[in-house]
């Protein structure tokens, strides 16, 4: 069983860990420098994402695939494959036209961009270069994610319902109590180092193991120099807490109802398709079957448009396509999912020869057979056709013709038969005569 991070279904932290390859070329455009563009990319992407939700809540995910996803900048951008001044130049001249159709007005870009700039010490012209410029990759990002998971207008709501749990206090509030741990563990650890320098072995073993009871997260506490930096690229890649300012900002109601599980696809069998019966834990067959991974504060439903949409998230983010780089001669592949590790129907274990039901097959009678329906309806057309057109031709005169011909035939062979009779009537004479 392979299991997925449910972030990877999060627009927030999609956007945010995507465009980060990308951050010296952006601040390069708005004149910013690296602290202050790292700032005011995770302002700009919540006033985004809250954008997006907005104008989903209003018009629907209809709307969101055809006025945003397939505008002609958004499909001016999908040309590009990589990062560089050709693409940004491209960014720059349609940032105004996507800005304005995602927040609604000019005004409230304009207002977005101000609190930006107060937040990272700078004018708001800068600012609002960052946020415009933004707006735009992050809509290219995003209609390339739902093309290539294949989502129709509903999953698109269904996608857009989904994200406001990802943006919750609760979720934050759970990652900002790992963060002082980990430093405090540092802290302590750093002092003990330099307590343990003056002292025995006995003291040393005796500190550690205080530090340990008191930590209690082992989890978090690793030796291995691998693991530490592996756990270090995750922390880094999450996005700060989200600002409710941009849901007042935005016109943004957010629900707190949960999302609903289809009560279909939870039956037994799909449960067991995706890894999740007890029964099927030991099975072989199912070991790559891909299902989210638990998280705090966050609920998402084991649905396969949903499982479909993270996977090829994931491989869309380890592609790192937003690297600055020439663009490529040959445009990378589409990403493809084994239907498999999402839960195909095909595999369910194959029943026993005694389980399975015997196929009988069907037959229809002969009126419901549709070439013979084909075959009836060319005929009695085209009979209708060449009736209709004999009649006209008769009632306007056109057969007189036709009719003088049938009636020289009549009178020859009336001639015929009466210039026989007379032969007859003559043979029949002559014997009498004699």
């Amino acid at each position: 069983m392979t299991t997925i991070s449910p972030t990877r279904v999060s627009m927030y932290d999609f956007l945010y860990q995507d465009i980060q390859p990308m951050v010296s070329l952006l601040a390069d455009a708005a004149q910013l420098s690296l602290p202050q563009t790292h700032l005011a990319i995770s302002h700009s992407l919540q006033a985004i994402v809250s954008a997006l939700l907005a104008y989903q809540q209003h018009y629907q995910g209809q709307a969101i695939s055809k006025k945003l996803f397939t505008r002609s900048a958004v499909k001016e951008l999908r040309k590009y494959n990589s990062m560089n001044f050709v693409t940004t130049n491209a960014i720059l001249y349609h940032r105004h036209d996507v800005a304005d159709a995602l927040f609604g007005n000019s005004a409230r870009v304009i207002t977005a961009s101000e609190y930006i700039a107060q937040q990272i010490k700078t004018t708001a012209p800068q600012a609002q270069i960052l946020l415009t410029s933004l707006c735009v990759i992050a809509l290219r990002e995003l209609a390339i994610l739902a093309d290539y998971s294949q989502l129709d207008y509903e999953e698109i709501d269904n996608w857009f319902v989904l994200q406001p749990q990802f943006l919750s206090a609760e979720r934050f509030a759970h990652t900002d109590s790992v963060i002082p741990i980990m430093l405090s563990i540092d802290a302590k650890a750093t002092n003990t180092e330099s307590i343990n320098a003056d002292k025995n072995t006995n003291s040393k073993t005796d500190i550690n193991n205080n530090i340990s009871e008191s930590t209690m997260l082992p989890e978090v506490v690793t030796t291995n120099p691998a693991e530490a930096s592996v756990h270090a690229t995750v922390m880094d890649l999450t996005p700060p807490p989200f600002d409710r300012y941009w849901y007042e900002l935005n016109k943004f109601t957010p629900k707190s109802t949960l999302p609903i599980q289809d009560m279909q696809q939870a039956t037994s069998n799909y449960l067991k398709a995706i890894g999740r019966s007890p029964e099927n834990m030991q099975s072989g067959s199912h070991n790559d079957m891909l299902v989210f991974s638990q998280m705090p504060a966050i609920y998402l439903p084991h649905q396969r448009w949903l499982l479909q949409l993270a996977k090829i998230s994931d491989i869309y983010l380890s592609r790192n396509r937003l690297r600055i780089t020439s663009e490529p001669i040959n445009p990378p592949t589409r990403p493809l999912v084994n239907l498999r590790s999402i839960g195909n129907k095909n595999d369910n274990p194959s029943k026993p020869a005694s389980e399975t039901t015997i196929k009988h097959d069907t037959t229809y009678p002969i009126w419901k057979n549709p070439i013979i329906l084909i075959i009836i309806v060319v005929l009695g057309t085209l009979s209708a056709l060449a009736t209709l057109k004999y009649q006209t031709k008769k009632s306007n005169g056109v057969l007189p013709a036709t009719e003088a011909v049938i009636e020289q035939d009549l009178a020859q062979e009336r001639a015929r038969r009466e210039a026989a009779a007379a032969n007859d009537t003559d043979k029949q004479e002559k014997p009498t005569t004699n």
